[in-house]
């Protein structure tokens, strides 16, 4: 499939594409003269050095530079036309993240430029974004690294140019609408390259040597080394050394068996419900709904899926299937509250050091907030009626004396003051056998 003439204004010839070089310059400008215009005008606002006025008369054979028809257009060759450095912005990182300028190391900060030349990594459980002057993101989750090759503007057609070289590993893109047909916004992995003005997608270059891009929303132009693809939203492509796939549907939408309810044990735990023809589940976790500031990610072929060191908060969760080519589909997002509450029973001890046997009984809780116990011991673990029934405890645990011979079941309740809120967490019935 050809791209169409959208996605043909920001194509490249596809084998220079493929090398990660330089990027190749824009289209010449086509400039609309004004009134008041002439060469000299010209080359002091827009050219490279003023004298470049000769090359825009030679190409355009123009007899006096000084003087110009409005309303003509004058075609000026990119090479000669001034550009300007433009910055992005760190808005989001976490984990283990690299960023260096000219083999010297950055230290990573909110807010820290990014400009062109920047490399940046991210280490396994590192995460960073970037967001542009027009409010467009890239996202490198963990074991991802990239380039900055060009953040440039163009003061004669007002164009953008963004290229952004993806080495290894993953992006994910949210660009602005730009409707300047100067503009470019180019992901180049080392077999393609992803064209878009305006869209959501996802760039990766896999360890296998292959390339995929998958689209969100709008439509993005793939180009490899012999083919140039336009891909539709929810669709994707595989890209090999040799050849881009033709588009093929992304996955379903999986969905979290109660993926928004609290979260209140050790690790944090969901419950992927399964999706026809995926091999794998990626699970990501955030600190705000638009994933901009990820943490934490996991992919497995596992549908019961572990958080380990989620201190409490509010949090969200994004839950994507990935098919057997690689291709990853579309997101279901949650959020969550994260609320330690573990309430664990011990052991129970005898000390026969005195005259009289005593039976410690000893629990744990974890988590904030302030608690007061209830101690049970029955004598059947059907029983209704306590045996022992002593409430409003301040220390985790109770001493009993000289229990009489037999098996006893015993648990905990504890009720907690936290965030202005009373709850109980009950825990389960524990057995005890008490000899002569």
């Amino acid at each position: 499939m050809k791209l169409p003439a959208l996605l043909l204004a920001l194509a490249l010839p596809t084998a220079a594409l493929a090398q990660q070089g330089p990027p190749p310059s824009p289209p010449d400008a086509r400039y609309v003269v004004k009134k008041g215009d002439n060469l000299y005008t010209l080359g002091t606002r827009y050219f490279a050095r003023p004298g470049d006025y000769r090359t825009v008369q030679r190409l355009n054979r123009i007899p006096d530079a000084r003087r110009l028809r409005p309303g003509s257009t004058v075609v000026v060759p990119y090479r000669v036309m001034r550009t300007n450095a433009i910055t992005a912005e760190l808005v989001a990182f976490s984990g283990g993240v690299q960023i260096e300028q000219g083999g010297r190391a950055i230290t990573p900060r909110v807010g820290l430029p990014i400009v062109e030349g920047m490399r940046l990594t991210t280490l396994a459980g590192g995460f960073l974004t970037i967001e542009l002057s027009d409010e467009s993101r890239i996202t490198l989750p963990s074991n991802s690294s990239g380039r900055v090759r060009q953040l440039r503007e163009v003061p004669m057609t007002g164009g953008m140019l963004r290229v952004f070289d993806l080495d290894q590993g993953r992006s994910s893109t949210s660009a602005t609408p730009n409707a300047n047909p100067d503009s470019r916004f180019l992901i180049r992995t080392p077999l393609s390259v992803s064209a878009v003005r305006g869209t959501e997608f996802r760039v990766a270059a896999l360890s296998d040597g292959q390339a995929t891009t998958e689209v969100l929303k709008g439509l993005v132009g793939v180009a490899g080394t012999s083919a140039e693809v336009a891909v539709a939203e929810t669709f994707g492509v595989s890209v090999s050394p040799t050849s881009v796939g033709e588009p093929i549907k992304l996955p379903p939408t999986p969905k979290l068996a109660r993926g928004g309810r609290a979260q209140e044990d050790p690790v944090v735990a969901f419950a992927v419900e399964p999706v026809a023809g995926a091999v794998a589940y990626r699970l990501q976790l955030a600190n705000d709904a638009g994933f901009v500031d990820t943490f934490a990610e996991t992919t497995t072929d596992q549908t019961a899926v572990t958080f380990a060191g989620v201190p409490d908060g509010t949090y969200f969760v994004r839950v994507t299937a990935l098919d057997a080519i690689g291709l990853e589909g579309l997101a279901s997002n949650y959020g969550f509250d994260r609320d330690l509450n573990v309430l664990e029973p011990g052991q129970a001890a005898v000390d026969r050091s005195g005259k009289l046997r005593k039976y410690l009984f000893k629990w744990t809780a974890t988590g904030q907030g302030v608690r007061t116990y209830r101690f049970q011991m029955f004598a059947d673990p059907q029983a209704r009626t306590a045996l022992v029934d002593q409430t409003g405890l301040e220390a985790p645990q109770v001493v009993l004396t000289d229990l009489p011979p037999g098996t006893y079941y015993w648990r905990v309740t504890a009720t907690r003051l936290a965030k202005g809120q009373i709850t109980e967490k009950v825990g389960g019935l524990q057995d005890l056998t008490v000899g002569q």
